[in-house]
């Protein structure tokens, strides 16, 4: 096969994984509605009190630059964490990028059943916070908080590209870093949601080690 051939089949391979997410979140209403929710158990822990949440929120929002960022961060967050390392990898080294589309399987597997099973929601939907949050659609169910995806695309995307150690890499790491604090700081998700991610992120990298 060519070389162009190659690519062009990861290109496809990373295409079917995303779209597998978007199917997901399109029968979710169907399948999901057992799941449990446990938000209840979620505000016991610390952390997650309303005074903690809206003095972050606050913070960010009272700062532009940051709070500009913040939401440019968050926005291209989902995307750019699956697609940017994808790419990159894809046209950079193949044989890394094919790794990175099992992770991101595996990643996308261990959410979709934790959220059959159970779910909490976001700090804004249980709190009133001093920012302005656009309506969740399909892709962004309100279900769809701990663990984050935004935060385990993030995380298996930075540990992936921290494996390359190249020089070049170092703006894509950043972004990457920044996408689980931008949730944090707007209060899109809570604290013990980046935690459980990086935690689905950390078990989908060393389940691929092992296959």
């Amino acid at each position: 096969m060519s070389m162009t051939g190659k690519l062009l089949g990861l290109v496809l391979l990373f295409l079917a994984v995303y779209l597998s997410w978007d199917a997901y979140a399109l029968i979710y209403p169907f399948i999901g509605r057992w799941s449990v929710d446990v938000t209840q158990y979620l505000l016991k822990l610390p952390l997650t009190s309303y005074l903690f949440e809206y003095s972050l929120v606050s913070w960010t929002v009272s700062h532009s630059f940051l709070h500009a960022l913040m939401r440019a961060v968050y926005r291209a967050g989902f995307v750019g964490s699956f697609w940017l390392p994808a790419l990159y990898l894809t046209f950079a080294e193949p044989e890394r990028a094919k790794k990175l589309a099992l992770r991101f399987a595996m990643g996308f597997g261990i959410l979709a059943l934790s959220f059959l099973i159970f779910h909490v929601h976001a700090p804004h939907v249980v709190y009133s916070l001093p920012e302005h949050y656009a309506p969740n659609d399909w892709t962004a169910r309100p279900e769809f908080v701990l663990p984050s995806p935004h935060c385990t695309l993030a995380f298996i995307g930075l540990l992936s590209i921290l494996e390359v150690r190249r020089k070049e890499t170092a703006p894509l790491a950043v972004f990457l870093a920044l996408v689980p604090l931008s949730t944090v700081l707007l209060g899109e998700h809570w604290v013990w949601d980046v935690m459980a991610g990086f935690l689905v992120a950390l078990v989908a990298v060393e389940l691929e080690k092992r296959v």
